[in-house]
């Protein structure tokens, strides 16, 4: 089974799925803070009874959503990120110069500041929930495309610190 990430328009994103640790592998909770530092708290929730899939699933905060999608897809070759976006919300200059990667727009992502998620695939149909104005996207991550993404932000950072 490949894991799923959920970031709806507010609120925590929920990370379900995970495949157990395997082989010396840290355990779940290890590889979100060795991906994001010590800072993440992510927050296991038990499933309601009769939920289909797994007894229940992470929840981390919104900052964490790149780098705890990186380390899953590295480490399980593969992870989907379910996007939750606005129909009603415009894309203007704010969040075209915004810092960070957390868009909820109609851009659906594409224009976000620097376009962090533009690397990852769309996989099949988005589905557009009509009375609540929501579109919902969901892309793929690859653990190859993963380092990649990794390896640019690294190189990023330390070209701004060498200004």
């Amino acid at each position: 089974m490949t894991a799923t990430i959920i970031r709806p328009l507010r609120g925590r994103v929920q990370v379900r799925g995970l495949n157990a640790p395997r082989g010396g592998q840290p355990t779940n909770k290890e590889m979100f803070r060795t991906a994001t530092g010590a800072a993440i708290r992510p927050t296991w929730v038990v499933a309601d009874p009769g939920e289909p899939g797994w007894k229940g699933y992470w929840t981390i905060a919104r900052q964490h959503l790149t780098d705890v999608a990186e380390a899953v897809a590295i480490r399980d070759g593969l992870v989907f990120i379910e996007m939750h976006y606005s129909t009603a919300e415009q894309c203007d200059t704010r969040c075209q110069t915004a810092e960070g990667n957390d868009c909820t727009c109609s851009c659906e992502g594409k224009y976000h500041g620097r376009g962090e998620h533009a690397a990852w695939l769309e996989v099949g149909d988005t589905t557009l929930f009509r009375g609540g104005d929501e579109k919902i996207v969901t892309r793929s991550l690859d653990g190859q495309q993963a380092l990649r993404d990794r390896e640019d932000r690294l190189a990023e950072l330390i070209r701004q610190i060498g200004r």
